[in-house]
């Protein structure tokens, strides 16, 4: 008997990588998804993809009496070396503090990040951005201080600060426009903050009389000078972004390999998901050609003849998914300049999640075998059930909570192997969960089917 089956899984397995058309869809597709990717969104080189983005500043602002909140955005983006320039920060929060401290080998602060130019001209910083010297050109108005400022008869009015990008850098462009909607939003709070305070106060001294006199006599005095320097201090500000540690020990780390591993995990679990169901599916073909029908008839057991179909694409999906493991890890050692091991050095771990998650794409692949009558109809029930699962998770490009994304079997996988690159074995979890899903779904399927299988 288990010749038998071996020989009805062999048959598939040839059949299937054979045919070149399916072995482009099965190999070649994957890896060019995950490494065009990869190489856009890590850049080619390694190291931050995101860090000296060239800026231009052009503040126009005229202030209010002696101070001007467009000082606040050239502070941040353009900070002094000696503190010359700057004005000396009276905030608690900051005293003793050195601004635009980073965690070295952890972070990037925001003077890494930009590499800001004073400006005096709008049109020259919108040349330079059209020509590619700027990445984004940030324009503060005229009348930016005036519009923000709070009097008693004078009320803050919306004013915007234009943030004009480079159409070819559209993911460093909206960095920076996303950090200038940061300062702004801070400054309009810290001046919301000021106008309440004080709108309190003005109530409550007509309505409290000794508050009131208190409050009368400070004005008077001059003693009344609340401190809202920390709502507008630029050394609050800093921008950092937390870089993802490829590997914990060994080899060098590379934005573009850790790529490859969250992207090449998501498309490789994704393909394999529609190679469960094509070979599961493809004894509908054999049993319109007439072949399914031979093997029933002969003194086979049908269970052997299930297990030789389903056999024979369970290693298809295991050979896929090796492949491309592989043919990711040269990838990633070619932009790397030497050996990188993305998947981390626990193989025996990376082979037990290929082959629990292989065997979850096969028992998908059974059960929608088993609830579809026609063709027809498994194919549009393997796209939707496929699909459906690969946006919960997270293999086009967004990543839903885990709540929901648990759902789905392809986040169970790319989880583990993303565990695995980053140097941890806890995916027993993972484990067990892929094996249930290969478990109950093929046991479920091969039931339905099995009742359905005929001459």
């Amino acid at each position: 008997m288990l010749s038998k089956i071996w020989t009805i899984a062999w048959k598939d397995i040839y059949t299937t990588y054979s045919d070149r058309n399916l072995v482009l869809v099965m190999l070649a597709a994957p890896l060019a998804v995950a490494v065009i990717i990869a190489l856009a969104f890590g850049g080619i080189g390694g190291g931050s993809p995101v860090q000296n983005i060239p800026v231009a500043i052009v503040n126009l602002d005229e202030g209010s009496g002696d101070f001007r909140f467009g000082d606040i955005f050239a502070q941040a983006f353009i900070p002094s070396s000696d503190g010359e320039g700057a004005a000396a920060s009276t905030c608690p929060l900051t005293q003793g503090q050195t601004t635009n401290a980073t965690t070295e080998g952890s972070t990037t602060s925001l003077d890494q990040l930009v590499n800001a130019t004073l400006v005096t001209d709008v049109a020259a910083a919108k040349a330079g951005v059209d020509s590619g010297d700027y990445t984004a050109a940030i324009i503060i108005p005229a009348d930016f201080t005036q519009r923000l400022s709070y009097g008693q008869n004078d009320p803050i009015e919306a004013t915007s600060v234009e943030v004009y990008g480079n159409g070819g850098r559209p993911i460093a462009a909206g960095i920076v426009r996303s950090i200038v909607e940061g300062f702004t939003n801070q400054i309009a709070s810290g001046n919301i903050a000021i106008a309440a305070t004080i709108d309190s106060m003005i109530a409550r001294a007509q309505t409290d009389l000794a508050f009131g006199a208190q409050f009368l006599a400070a004005g008077a005095t001059g003693s009344f000078q609340p401190d809202f320097s920390c709502a507008f201090d630029s050394s609050l500000n800093n921008v950092q972004i937390d870089r993802e540690v490829l590997r914990r020990e060994g080899s060098s780390n590379n934005a573009t390999a850790a790529l490859l591993v969250v992207f090449g995990s998501a498309q490789a679990m994704f393909f394999t998901l529609f190679t469960g169901q094509g070979g599961v599916l493809g004894i509908f073909e054999e049993r319109k050609q007439g072949t399914l029908q031979r093997l029933v008839v002969s003194p086979t057991p049908r269970l052997a003849i299930m297990l030789g179909k389903l056999g024979g694409t369970f290693v298809n999906c295991v050979l896929q998914l090796i492949f491309l493991f592989v043919a990711l890890t040269v990838v990633a050692s070619l932009l790397n300049g030497g050996f990188l091991m993305i998947w981390g050095n626990n193989i025996l771990l990376v082979l037990l999640v290929i082959i629990a998650a292989a065997l979850a794409s096969t028992g998908l692949g059974t059960l929608i075998a088993g609830i579809a009558r026609t063709p027809e109809q498994a194919g549009i029930y393997g796209s939707v059930i496929s699909i459906g699962m690969s946006a919960l998770g997270g293999a086009f490009g967004f990543q839903l909570p885990a709540s929901v994304a648990q759902f789905s079997l392809l986040y169970w996988g790319t989880d583990a192997f993303q565990k695995l690159s980053n140097g941890q074995t806890d995916i027993l979890l993972n484990l067990a969960v892929l094996l249930a899903f290969g478990v109950v779904l093929f046991g479920i399927g091969f039931t339905l089917f099995n009742r359905r299988i005929d001459v």
